[in-house]
């Protein structure tokens, strides 16, 4: 009775494998032609929104926690929508630094031959963009916020080597 009651008990824990479907293995000849149809659900269409997925910096949240930066492939998305270069790509020298408030950003970036410190002064108005040419030997230092309308270049925030300000 044991014997039987361990059988049920087995059974019930682990179906046998006669119970299981086979499923016949498709395999695809290398040899052959991929095929040329185009299925219905397409890919991303190429244009200036186009991502990579390739992120050269973690994804960065804003302070207020509203807004998210990324760095795809030599282009800077805010909250997945593709803000600087409008064309092209840069080289992001350093990743993006929000302002205190998380209402602005900032970065240096190296492009067309020249670094520049790139600011976004308000995400409300995420077209409106301020860049200033920088001396490339500032390539590999930071941007800090040092006020609303202030950003040192450096590699601290107490050691500054380029200082830019707007209204």
């Amino acid at each position: 009775m044991r014997f039987v009651s361990l059988a049920l008990a087995l059974g019930l824990v682990a179906p046998s494998k006669s119970s299981a479907r086979v499923r016949a293995d498709r395999t695809v000849d290398p040899l052959e032609p991929a095929s040329e149809k185009q299925s219905r659900r397409r890919g991303p269409r190429l244009g200036p929104e186009r991502r990579t997925g390739l992120l050269e910096y973690a994804p960065l949240r804003s302070p207020c926690g509203r807004h998210l930066v990324e760095v795809d492939a030599g282009a800077i998305f805010v909250d997945g929508k593709r803000i600087h270069p409008s064309t092209g790509t840069v080289q992001v020298l350093a990743a993006p630094t929000w302002r205190h408030d998380g209402k602005a950003l900032a970065w240096l970036e190296r492009g067309s031959g020249e670094t520049r410190l790139v600011v976004i002064p308000e995400m409300f108005h995420p077209t409106e963009v301020i860049v200033w040419p920088l001396p490339s030997a500032l390539g590999h230092d930071q941007a800090h916020w040092a006020g609303d309308n202030r950003i040192v270049v450096g590699p601290e925030l107490m050691n500054p080597r380029a200082v830019a300000s707007w209204k």
